[in-house]
Formats: C-alpha cells, structure tokens, sequence
C-alpha cells in the first residue's frame, strides 16, 4: 500500500514537473510572439521560420557572387577574406534590423555598390584600402543625413528623371559586368573570341535563372548557380581535371586569419587625399555622393516594396519603423567597409520571404542562423567558379530596368538628362559620372530655357560640384 502511495505521488510529481516546463516554455514563447509582435501581423512561428529558410535560399548566392566581384583584384586569400566578410555583414546587419526594426528585410553587401567599388579598383583610380575608406564615408555620411533628416531632402531634391534614371543606369553597369571577359566570358562568344568553355557554363547557368525566375521559382538564382557548377564540374572532369581537390587542400574552418590579413580595417585615408587637394576632395565628394545615392535610393526602393507586399505599412503609407530600418542601412554600411566589404543594404530579394508567410524580424534571425552555419562551408564555395555566378549580375542588371516605363522620354528636358544619365554610366565605367552628367545636362536645359525655377537649390549646389570636378581633372 506505501509503495502505491508513493508511486502516485511520483507520477503526480512528475505532471507538476512537466506542467511547469510546458508553462516556461509556454511564457517563453509568448514573450517571443509578444516582442516580434508575430500574432499581431498574422504570422505563426512556422510561417516565419520557412520565410527565413527561403530568404536564405534566394540570397545566398551573394556568399560567391561579392568575393567573385573581386577576383581580378587580388588572389585566393582575398576572396576567403571576403567570403568571410559577407557572412559576417549578412548576419551582424540583419540581425540588427530584426531585432531593432523588426522587418522581415535581409541586408547584404549589394552588387551594385560592389560593382561599382571594382570598377574604381579596376580603373587603378582608387586603390582597394581607398576604395573600402570611400565606402566608410559614405555609410558614416549615411546615418548622418538619416539622424539629422536630411535624408528626405536630398530624396527631394534629386529630379524625379534622375531618380527613376539611376537604377536603370546601375543596372545596365551591372549587366555589363556580368557580360565582361573576366567574369562570364558570354560576350567572347558572341563575338567569336571565345578561348575556353566558361561562356558555356555561364550560359547555362544564365538560362536556368532566367526559365525559373520567369516560373516564379523561388532561388531562381541560387539554382542556376549550382547548374552552372555541375557543368563546370563535368567539363573539368573531361578535361583531366580534378574539381574536388579544393575540398582537402583547404580547411572547413573560417578563414578569419585570411579576413585579418586582407581586409579587416584596410583603410587609407591618407592616400586618399594625396596629389593635388582640391581635385582629390573634389573626386572623393563625388564619388561618396555617388555611394550615398545609389544605396538611399536603394534602401528606400526596396523598403517600400517589401512593406507593400507584407502589408508592413501605417496609416500614413509609410514603412512600419522606416527611420529605424534606415539607420540600420547606413550603420551596415560603415560596419562592413570595416569588414572590407562594399556597403551592406537592404535586399528586394526579400519579398520571397514575405511572400512565404514572413512579417516579423524573427524570420532574418532564422536566415542569420543558416548564414552563420554556412561560414564552415568555404571549400565547398570555392567549387563554384566567377562564371557561374556572373550570370546573376546578368539577370539581376535586367531586373533593374522595372522602371524605365515611368520616365517620360516624350519630353525632351526628361529623356536628354535620363539617357545621359544611363549610358554614361557602363560607357564610362563609372556610375557617379553618369549621375554627374544627367545632373548637369538637367540643370543646364533648364536654366537656359527659362525653367529655372523648377530646379531645387540643392541640385544647382551639386551642378556646380560636379563641373568644379571635371575642371580639375585638367588643371
């Protein structure tokens, strides 16, 4: 009879015992649901955990394609460097942006503002230590003008032609890159000058993006890279080359020492400014400018986009915790040119995420957790080759033009400043003189046609910058 007693005492011990875990563990989520405000914006843990598994999916590509941006700069140890880099700003900015901001909205290092900081690179205009100051000045000049409010006027100032020409302009540069003989290789091919079958694998992983982007696929990118590496992998292999050797010569743990050695804080702020002083602040204001411009035009884009697709907007039409969300842009910005890393911002990818269900901030602290895990998979990276991954800057270039329709080329004052802008751009291998030049010729139309009352102060102050730089560029 004790020995019942005593065993319906122990099973009545142990419902307490679990009847307390299930109400921690119960408070506990409801404390997690209650900070993300999940049920608030109709959203379940589920949902937000697949939305961050499929933002992770159509982004990670970036993981290959940034460290890819620069392999013509520096060798083996740099793109490990930036591997890491990447990462690193992927998960520290975004998950600032879950948890200060609590959007659903992954920050990257972005491909236009790299493609850019390699062009700089490339055209030995600035050096890469320059280049990653350059970035810094823009992030610190970033978070200045969103603290003080300046942000919206600048946004105002710039001609709605400009505006709209930008994007457009950046993604024709982009497209040009991915195009380029040191990336995909696809024009040789076109032109006959083909030396090796690296525009094949391009092409190929090209057109996968492309089929399932256009059937909605999510991670159309993601999987076109990886058919594009399982060709490369085969063709190796008919050509007596062993693609897995990379997996044990080198090792699965980060390469944080390659990170320290080649990137981190790599500044030169001195360099910067040397020869001739006016024309160095000159060319570094414009260039800065430039920065600034194409990641508030940038960030302000896919804000919108994403809030608009999650319902993720107040009574006002604005983004839910917008000044917030922008700080964080900018913060990003100067914490990955410490990184070596061109400016992190926000990804318009991130709509694939929300379209899975996601609301709330929790689903980039999902998508953090699985970048993270992916810093212990960089020889399996290294399998993908430039050429498979430069088809992204293809699509994405072509992705960019989604506004081109709302400039209104039947006005002539419009469309000379807006076509000036966007071919001056990939023509002169530079996106801050082709902002230059539209801002100029828009200027100069329409003061010499009378209408100089429709330009803002701001936009003849930066005319006037702008002219003072080309001028230099012959004193």
């Amino acid at each position: 009879m004790d020995n019942t007693c005593e065993e319906q005492k122990q099973k009545e011990d142990i419902i307490v015992e679990n009847d307390n875990k299930n109400n921690k563990n119960k408070s506990f989520l409801e404390k997690i649901d209650k900070f993300f405000k999940i049920s608030e914006r109709g959203s379940t843990f589920k949902k937000e955990f697949l939305g961050g598994l499929v933002n992770f999916m159509v982004i990670s590509y970036i993981m290959v394609v940034i460290p890819g941006l620069f392999s013509g700069i520096g060798g083996e140890g740099l793109w490990k460097a930036l591997f890491v880099a990447t990462i690193l700003t992927t998960v520290l900015a975004t998950l600032s942006m879950a948890l200060y901001a609590n959007l659903p909205i992954i920050l990257a290092p972005g491909i236009g503002v790299a493609s850019f900081v390699v062009g700089l690179i490339e055209s030995r205009q600035y050096s890469f230590s320059q280049a990653m100051t350059i970035c810094f000045l823009a992030g610190v000049l970033f978070v200045f003008v969103t603290l003080t409010g300046l942000r919206r006027k600048i946004v105002d100032a710039i001609p709605p032609a400009i505006k709209l020409s930008i994007p457009i302009g950046v993604g024709l540069f982009i497209l040009n890159v991915g195009l380029s003989s040191s990336n995909s290789g696809i024009l040789d091919i076109l032109n006959g000058n083909a030396t090796s079958l690296t525009a094949i694998v391009a092409i190929v992983s090209f057109i996968v993006m492309a089929v399932l982007y256009v059937k909605n696929v999510k991670g159309a990118i993601f999987y076109g890279i990886i058919a594009g590496t399982i060709v490369d992998i085969i063709i190796k292999f008919c050509i007596g080359i062993n693609p897995f050797e990379v997996l044990w010569t080198n090792s699965f743990l980060p390469p944080f020492g390659d990170l320290f050695e080649y990137s981190f804080l790599k500044f030169d702020f001195g360099g910067l400014f040397s020869g001739n002083i006016f024309t160095a602040i000159t060319s570094v204001i414009l260039v800065v400018f430039a920065v600034v411009l194409m990641d508030l035009f940038d960030t302000v884009g896919t804000l919108l986009a994403t809030a608009q697709k999650g319902n993720l907007l107040d009574k006002d039409g604005n983004v839910i915790n917008q000044n917030r969300a922008m700080l964080i842009d900018g913060s990003g910005a100067v914490f990955s040119s410490c990184l070596g890393i061109p400016n992190a911002s926000s990804y318009v990818e991130s709509t694939s995420g929300i379209a899975s269900g996601a609301r709330t901030g929790l689903s980039s602290i999902f998508t953090c957790i699985f970048f993270a895990l992916s810093l212990f998979l960089s020889p399996i990276v290294m399998l993908i080759p430039v050429y498979a991954t430069a088809p992204a800057l293809i699509l994405v270039g072509i992705l960019m033009f989604d506004g081109v329709n709302k400039i209104d080329f039947t006005d002539v004052s419009v469309a000379i400043p807006a076509v000036l802008t966007i071919i001056i751009m990939p023509l002169s291998n530079n996106i801050s003189i082709g902002i230059a030049v539209g801002l100029i010729s828009y200027t100069l139309i329409n003061l010499l046609t009378g209408q100089f009352k429709k330009v803002h102060v701001f936009t003849y102050v930066v005319t006037v910058l702008f002219i003072l730089y080309f001028v230099t560029l012959y004193l």
